[in-house]
């Protein structure tokens, strides 16, 4: 069964490698087949990390970067611009991770979205998009959702089910609709092991 989950995970990897720009390091675990529908896009994973989450490029420039010792759940990044996520960042299961708006906020910019889909294209000229940053050492719970624009700084705590739309702080733990400091996390030396 290994050997056969194996075979099946080098076909998806290199389907995937044929359409993406994928450079992914030494000793990182990817689970191809959550990319199989992408065409476009460009995916660059570290050293040490373990990516088990759909990836979904909105646009041929999209740029997903993921740092070193990285784990991604089974979660959803849809990115059309760039999502940055630093070194020993964890995120659990369920997580949302979105660049931009999908749609006009006006009805008149938004109206021909859904056939200009069955027509394979899309017209983002009135979409708000604005690149996302995770810095090292961020723990994002489940369910969250990390909406455009937004850093996270580092060693930031992410409560499960929060809705992060606006910067958080290094080393402070947020939650809730929308994410609010809950406290601050004391990194002093008598507190790092």
């Amino acid at each position: 069964m290994l050997l056969i989950r194996r075979l099946l995970d080098s076909i998806f990897a290199y389907q995937v490698k044929r359409r993406l720009d994928v450079d992914v390091k030494s000793g990182s675990h990817v689970r191809w087949i959550r990319l199989l529908g992408q065409k476009v896009g460009s995916l660059n994973i570290g050293y040490g990390s373990i990516v088990n989450c759909r990836i979904d490029f909105d646009g041929s420039k999209g740029e997903v970067l993921i740092g070193d010792r990285c784990f991604i759940g089974a979660s959803h990044l849809v990115c059309r611009e760039k999502i940055t996520i630093g070194n020993d960042v964890i995120i659990s299961w369920g997580v949302t991770v979105v660049d931009h708006n999908s749609h006009s906020l006006e009805w008149s910019h938004r109206k021909h979205d859904v056939a200009d889909w069955m027509c394979g294209e899309k017209d983002w000229s009135h979409v708000d998009v604005r690149p996302i940053e995770i810095c090292d050492k961020v723990w994002i719970g489940f369910g969250a959702t990390i909406l455009k624009g937004v850093v996270i700084g580092e060693g930031a705590v992410i409560g499960a089910g929060s809705m992060v739309t606006r910067d958080v702080p290094a080393y402070t733990v947020v939650a809730g609709n929308p994410a609010r400091p809950i406290r601050k996390i004391d990194e002093s030396p008598r507190n790092v092991g």
